[in-house]
């Protein structure tokens, strides 16, 4: 993530899903245009229990009762591929003619849906961090090529045709 130059008091936010957090404005991600659905969720706190490892829960800095439960993409489909569009890009602040590599400079996590007693989770619409800024989008790229997976009985997800 990005490094922070100048560390603030910090912050905190009660929630009821996951007790108190607090957090200094480097941990924060910025979404300049926030979610669908979710436009005025500018800024999420990304929080990481260990019990609960490798889920992801995104908490919004300004609204307790609002926390989307993800898992990093790969952990999903270890073959996906992400598609950006220019929009995404420039949201980003990514490099036009490069490619961002998962994990070294973006993070791709996908936004958990419950379905049944198991969960469903949306490929073809990531939310990807720019790991070097902090920037954060939901790509719902026309290219994509992967779209939903569910957890089946076994434990391991499957494409959902």
């Amino acid at each position: 993530m990005t490094l922070c130059l100048h560390q603030s008091a910090g912050f905190a936010i009660d929630t009821p899903h996951l007790g108190k957090i607090t957090w200094d404005s480097c941990s924060e991600l910025f979404l300049p245009v926030g979610l669908p659905g979710f436009e005025n969720e500018t800024r999420l706190i990304p929080v990481e229990v260990p019990a609960y490892r490798p889920l992801v829960f995104l908490q919004s800095a300004e609204h307790p009762g609002v926390c989307f439960v993800s898992l990093p993409v790969l952990t999903i489909c270890p073959g996906f591929e992400l598609h950006l569009t220019e929009d995404d890009r420039a949201n980003l602040l990514l490099d036009a003619a490069a490619q961002p590599a998962i994990g070294a400079d973006i993070l791709c996590l996908a936004i958990l849906l419950p379905s049944g007693g198991g969960a469903e989770a949306n490929l073809g619409a990531p939310v990807v961090i720019n790991l070097h800024n902090s920037r954060c989008i939901q790509s719902l790229s026309p290219q994509a090529v992967f779209g939903y997976y569910r957890l089946n009985d076994s434990g391991a997800w499957e494409a959902v045709c």
